[in-house]
């Protein structure tokens, strides 16, 4: 237990857990950088495409800094991460799935977020901490 009275996420939990964000925070890194590399080519760098990956990095890099307070046993933050775990595969699932969102390959971008964003609530659901 810390103290804000909970335990900290397991140690068997944690790495996963981390690894997981850690590749959805560098996927959406490369995403950014690839659009930049195709700035030019205006069907693929829409500028839905590059306003969308911006924000969705930005997501990303919250998401790192929630689990890792999550994991020293923050209460809020484990909410928060249970919250964000829920919903984000949800919204990127209804994103990929909208006709005409965004480019083709954006699409199936966000079907691979979704499905890593799953494993992320999996692995949140699957941890139950001590909460006073």
């Amino acid at each position: 237990m810390n103290r804000s009275g909970m335990a900290p996420i397991k140690r068997d939990v944690y790495p996963p857990l981390w690894w997981l964000c850690m590749l959805y925070t560098l996927a959406t890194l490369t995403t950014l950088g690839v659009l930049l590399l195709k700035r030019n080519d205006a069907a693929f760098a829409t500028s839905e495409a590059w306003t969308h990956a911006g924000i969705v990095c930005i997501f990303a890099v919250v998401l790192l800094s929630v689990v890792r307070r999550a994991a020293a046993g923050g209460r809020g933050a484990y909410r928060r991460l249970q919250i964000v775990s829920a919903v984000l595969p949800v919204v990127s699932l209804l994103e990929a799935v909208i006709p005409g969102l965004f480019p083709t390959w954006m699409r199936v971008e966000q079907l691979s977020y979704a499905g890593l964003l799953l494993a992320v609530a999996l692995l949140v659901r699957s941890f139950r901490p001590t909460l006073p």
